[in-house]
């Protein structure tokens, strides 16, 4: 058998090794710009077998075998265009694409035009200027030009103007709607900073929630998710089956219901309600995946560790993952509008980086309060990444005035109006706010069966707090990222962008520029091995073997009477191996001073395992082998920070 497998594996690279390239470039016919970030399908005999997106110059490459294949583009407010190729050898084609005036994206998307060492960014949108008719004309559109190494900053009028500036060499003002753009302005193009609390990171998850400062929130929102359980869902060869219906049950009364995700984990909760003092324990949970049905008797919970289950399936992952955006339209919301507006793009392009088969669909919805000019507005799931970052590019910022939003309502058209699909590995939706919503028992019912909706239909809901979140959005986020298998992130205040930032109520973060967390968060939620095993290059700059630190640490909070390699000005040496890597589910750790806790999480950064007082040069064996193949973090805190590695977790 293991030679079969290994001549299979022999051909698979054959074939690759003898791949052919095609190079292309997507333009307009009119104007000759760039076409950034425009939709590429591939397609051969029918059949959909890739699928990217240009770069931000309108460039694209992809590996194909020799055959006759259908290329398509897509791009909002253009035609699409269909051509016909042979690859035979490396292939180079142009496509250029006609403006389609009946489009409702037209005029809408932005145009990229390069030079040598200039970049020009063109767009025209519907604005008070044009009457919304979304006809180019004079002064319609914003134009700016800067060199490659000049950075940009910008801002947004309620009136749909643009003002900003450049900073670097050879920096020049420029004019924008008849306002002149000059140096200085404070609010910089991809520099927006950023913090995740991944509360399933946490072995004690409830330390930041129920202690200290957050605890009054317990009551306020009475929302307090408890009695939790995991279930690890994988086939009998290791991989990970996402997007199966797990149910927690007490008799014949289901009291959550949940779906695997792309780890092949489903988060299920006893009671989502503080106020609730029934003592449940489960009796069973249930799995179904493509017809087939099995029980977990006597389910334990995750104190005690996670309930693992194999099913007997043929392995046929879901490309298809499914992205929403519900973001606050209130006035106070301008920068982090503008942040969707200029990076969006790039975010997704990165995240789509790992795969050529992976594809991605797109959502928005943009809400206000029951007093504004509306309440919420939306657009329904497209594959054309273009007509989504159109559709944004069409909203601003205004209305509000008092603190809390209609966020209840913009989460039920969400989940409830957008049409997801039942076929995903992810269904992903950034919620991106600064205030929570209104306050009353009918809301806060709304709020608790919105997230058991959620959790049901597999959407993990990814809170993003802007400046100007307090206390109070903070808990209620939490818990909704927690309820529904999400993560909580926030806007910082170490870019100087924006707002007052309120420090979140945790022990340590890290601090991430906000493209370079959303990129990290979206292809941890998104990534699954495939089905023969290959692990795909994510980018994870962290070592995997052997980890060498020299640490400043803070010894108020460090006991470093007990390790013998302390330097000058509080710093120490940690030196830390673990092998064999690739594994198969043994793994071994050694460290040269004394670890009192160390973590394994998979790569979304959620706690599986945990080993306490390592020794100093005492080998430990950590056994995985429970766990679906895939990446996973080994990390270790000292001081205020963490050391980290990755572990990749395979069957022959």
């Amino acid at each position: 058998m293991k030679n079969k497998i290994f001549t299979i594996l022999l051909c698979l690279i054959g074939i690759n090794n003898f791949a052919q390239s095609i190079n292309g470039t997507v333009n307009s016919n009119k104007s000759m710009a760039s076409l950034g970030y425009a939709n590429v399908d591939i397609y051969r005999d029918g059949i959909l077998v890739a699928n990217v997106l240009t770069d931000d110059r309108g460039n694209f490459n992809l590996k194909l075998d020799t055959g006759k294949y259908q290329c398509v583009i897509n791009y909002a407010g253009y035609e699409k265009v269909t051509k016909e190729f042979k690859v035979t050898t490396d292939e180079k084609i142009t496509l250029g694409l006609d403006e389609d005036a009946k489009s409702t994206y037209f005029g809408y998307a932005p145009e990229i035009t390069t030079s040598e060492s200039r970049l020009m960014y063109t767009s025209a949108k519907k604005n008070k200027k044009d009457g919304g008719d979304g006809k180019k004309g004079e002064g319609d559109g914003y134009t700016y030009s800067h060199d490659l190494d000049v950075e940009y900053s910008y801002s947004w009028d309620f009136d749909g103007g643009i003002s900003g500036g450049f900073s670097g060499v050879g920096a020049t003002a420029i004019t924008a709607w008849g306002n002149k753009i000059e140096k200085g302005d404070s609010v910089n193009y991809g520099k927006l900073t950023a913090g995740e609390i991944n509360d399933f990171a946490k072995w004690e998850l409830w330390k930041d929630l129920t202690e200290g400062e957050l605890k009054s929130y317990q009551g306020a929102w009475d929302f307090s998710p408890s009695d939790r359980y995991v279930l690890q869902l994988k086939d009998q060869n290791g991989l990970p089956l996402a997007n199966a219906v797990v149910e927690l049950l007490h008799g014949s009364d289901i009291l959550y219901t949940s779906r695997t995700d792309n780890t092949g984990k489903a988060e299920l909760w006893g009671k989502l309600k503080f106020t609730d003092e029934s003592k449940i324990d489960a009796s069973a949970i249930t799995v179904k995946y493509k017809g087939e049905s099995k029980t977990v008797n006597k389910p334990k919970k995750i104190t005690r560790g996670i309930n693992n289950l194999v099913m007997n399936a043929v392995c046929n992952q879901s490309q298809n993952v499914e992205i929403a955006m519900v973001v606050d339209a209130t006035g106070s919301m301008q920068d982090e509008i503008d942040y969707l507006k200029m990076d969006l793009n790039d975010v997704i392009f990165k995240t789509k980086g790992f795969s050529s088969t992976l594809n991605l669909s797109f959502a928005n919805v943009f809400y206000k309060d029951n007093s504004d000019n509306y309440v919420t507005e939306s657009q329904d799931f497209t594959r054309i990444l273009s007509e989504s970052v159109a559709y944004t590019n069409n909203h601003n910022a205004g209305g509000g005035g008092d603190t809390p939003e209609a966020v209840e309502i913009a989460l039920d058209k969400a989940i409830n109006g957008l049409s997801w699909s039942d076929d995903t590995r992810a269904k992903i939706l950034f919620l991106v706010l600064d205030a929570p919503p209104h306050n009353t028992p009918e809301i806060r019912k709304k709020i608790l069966d919105l997230c058991y909706k959620a959790a049901e239909k597999g959407i993990r809901i990814i809170p993003i707090a802007g400046s100007g979140a307090d206390k109070s959005t903070e808990y209620l986020m939490r818990c909704i990222a927690l309820a529904t298998n999400g993560t909580y992130i926030f806007i910082s205040y170490h870019s100087g962008i924006g707002g007052s930032h309120t420090a979140p109520s945790t022990n340590n973060y890290r601090v991430e520029l906000l493209n370079d967390l959303l990129v990290r968060v979206m292809k941890a939620y998104t990534y699954m091995p495939d089905c023969n095993q290959q692990i795909a290059d994510l980018g994870i700059e962290l070592p995997d073997s052997q980890v060498t630190v020299i640490q400043q640490v803070d010894t108020i909070r460090l006991d470093t009477s007990n390790i013998s390699n302390i330097y000058p000005n509080d710093t120490i040496q940690l030196e830390w191996s673990f092998y064999p890597n690739p594994t198969d589910g043994i793994v071994n750790i050694k460290s040269n001073m004394e670890i009192s806790e160390l973590y394994i999480t998979d790569l979304s950064g959620k706690a599986i395992q945990i080993i306490t007082k390592i020794e100093p040069g005492r080998i430990v064996t950590v056994d995985l082998s429970d766990y679906a193949s895939g990446i996973y973090l080994i990390r270790y805190p000292i001081g205020k920070t963490w050391v980290s590695g990755k572990i990749i977790l395979t069957r022959n």
